[in-house]
């Protein structure tokens, strides 16, 4: 089990250095300044043995430091102090100079290298289904893009790097102690031993722990996210307080677990400081022993225990890091989880592309059910010219908008083919299809920026001179125009700062920008009143114009000007009689 875990840790890392492949030089980069770290390490402990050994003492300096040494800084005492002094200084500036310089490149490269991961993240969800995201949720990517993210530098570049720099500096103390003295080398080696298995054994544990910790938090915030997406209903009902109450279940759930977690890690800290300090205390008394019997001299062991505390602290860090790394670790399988994740639509490896189409549009025995349930459209078959006017009635949740989806391949069908300009909708590049397509909805959503931009949504390279158009064809110009910031008005989150009627004139500006050959409208005056749906009706009448047009609407009058009429019932598409559009005639 153990050994199962570890491999499926190394082959964690293996991937996140994959995800970052990008930047592998500048990883080397790093490693190479985080190696530089070690002889700087191996220097710092040498001024203070000079002081006691060779200052205090009078011991002959070494015979490399007298080889290194000019003349006059090792004549007398006072020169060896000067130059004592100087070393230190010199060691310090060098030590502080390296780590600003690794310090600033490594966060440079952590925060670029998150930021481009997150863009990735974020396209992959938006190229899932709208059904997929359906049966997920949407709190749930949106929380694996914003705080699971972060989780590549923390083992591409920080699990990776500071543990082959720590082994070396790790190696490189114990080889200059083997030379100064074998024996104490050799007790530091054998103590540090149980320090690697502890680490190496804590480290399971604390995996699974932070497993969980992820998934509690991820599920309070879902349910903050939900309540302030519904705040309306949430006032409108005054269940304000069943709101918290439910957050405060969920982020207690999340707080028990982190805690958890902190008991683990203060026991593993508890434990690797006692096993430092126990080993401490033994290379400490068996070297007072050898400066009592000759075989050291004070600022040896002076020397020696500089490098102990050097040492030991590598593998302090190694054994923090690896504790750390768990959290990450967990929340980097969370987020490749998402990458792993197929969508429900997608192109094939010789899609078509297709430039424009006649907006002729065909159903060949078409079947389709969410999630393996009853089917919502069953074995259709229908024929739509291009040109053509349709309107589709039938009762809420009967398959209107699904026949509409299909249609624009938001998903596909379990069976059958859908055929645009006679070939199957899954032949062509799916972005291709999307642009022949312009739909106007009921909601007609806008994005939390300003007016112009959200016109230009549909199509951004639009020019200041198409986007006014655009709104002049939507009626939505005269309004605009009145606002103090005119085109350049924030209209809020999802429009909240407009009305319906002035949202739903933006989403027909939107349209006709687009110029799509066929033209999709989705019960587009259910939201107004009479009056306003009158405007939007007339202005509709104008976007449909050379256009296949297909209206979803449960209000008749909408549909007065359509060539036929299909009713969906049953999951079956049934072309009405005239009996239906004589009534729809009356209505009008």
């Amino acid at each position: 089990m153990v050994w199962s875990r570890t491999f499926a840790t190394f082959r964690l890392y293996l991937r996140a250095l994959q995800e970052a492949r990008g930047y592998w030089s500048k990883f080397t980069l790093i490693l190479f300044l985080g190696l530089l770290g070690t002889p700087i390490a191996l220097l710092t402990p040498l001024p203070v043995k000079m002081v006691v050994d060779n200052v205090l003492s009078d011991e002959p300096l070494p015979g490399v430091l007298a080889w290194w040494l000019p003349q006059w800084g090792s004549s007398s005492t006072e020169a060896i102090l000067i130059v004592t002094i100087a070393l230190a200084v010199f060691i310090a500036i060098v030590t502080i100079a390296h780590q600003t310089a690794e310090w600033l490149l490594r966060e440079y490269v952590a925060e670029k290298m998150v930021l481009d991961f997150r863009g990735k993240l974020f396209l992959h969800s938006l190229q899932m289904s709208v059904l997929h995201l359906g049966e997920k949720g949407s709190h749930e990517p949106a929380y694996r893009i914003n705080y699971d993210a972060p989780a590549l530098q923390w083992t591409a570049l920080y699990g990776i790097i500071p543990v082959i720099i720590s082994l070396v500096s790790l190696a490189g103390m114990l080889y200059v102690m083997f030379l100064i003295n074998p024996r104490l080398a050799g007790v530091a080696l054998i103590t540090s031993v149980p320090l690697i298995i502890l680490i190496h054994l804590n480290q399971i544990r604390m995996r699974d722990q932070w497993h969980e910790v992820r998934t509690t938090e991820s599920a309070a915030q879902s349910v903050v996210l939900e309540a302030l997406g519904a705040l309306p209903t949430v006032t409108i009902f005054g269940q304000d307080r069943h709101e918290l109450q439910r957050f405060l279940h969920k982020a207690k759930e999340s707080f028990f677990t982190r805690m958890r977690v902190v008991k683990l890690e203060g026991g593993f800290g508890v434990l690797l400081g006692l096993a430092i300090g126990l080993g401490t205390t033994a290379i400490l008394y068996l070297g007072v022993r050898d400066v009592q019997g000759g075989a050291l001299t004070t600022g040896d062991l002076l020397l020696i225990m500089g490098y102990i505390g050097q040492l030991y602290g590598p593998l302090q860090a190694i054994g923090s890091h690896i504790t750390g790394q768990q959290r990450a670790i967990a929340s980097a399988e969370r987020a490749f989880s998402v990458l792993d994740q197929e969508p429900h639509v997608s192109d094939k490896p010789d899609a078509l592309p297709l430039l424009h189409t006649t907006g002729r549009l065909e159903l060949d025995h078409v079947t389709f059910g969410y999630a393996g349930n009853e089917p919502v459209i069953d074995d259709v078959s229908l024929t739509i010219p291009a040109g053509a006017r349709v309107g589709i009635v039938g009762r809420s949740g009967a398959g209107k908008t699904t026949l509409v989806n299909l249609l624009i391949r938001m998903f596909d069908p379990d069976r059958g083919q859908i055929l645009l300009d006679g070939i199957d909708l899954r032949d062509y590049r799916l972005k291709d299809v999307r642009r022949q397509f312009s739909v106007v909805s009921q909601d007609a959503v806008l994005f939390s920026t300003t007016i112009a931009a959200n016109i230009a949504y549909a199509r951004p390279e639009a020019t200041m001179e198409e986007i006014i158009e655009a709104a002049k064809f939507g009626n939505a110009h005269h309004f605009i125009e009145a606002l103090p910031e005119g085109y350049q008005t924030l209209v809020g989150e999802r429009g909240v700062r407009l009305s319906g009627g002035e949202r739903q004139r933006i989403s027909l500006a939107r349209a006709f920008l687009k110029n799509a050959p066929i033209l999709i409208c989705d019960e587009p005056t259910s939201a107004v009143d009479v009056q306003t749906e009158r405007e939007i009706t007339r202005l509709a009448a104008r976007l449909m114009q050379g256009r296949t047009v297909i209206i979803i609407s449960h209000r008749l009058s909408v549909l007065q000007d359509v060539d036929f009429i299909l009713r969906v019932k049953e999951g079956q598409v049934l072309l009405e009689a005239n009996e239906l559009k004589q009534e729809i005639l009356k209505a009008s």
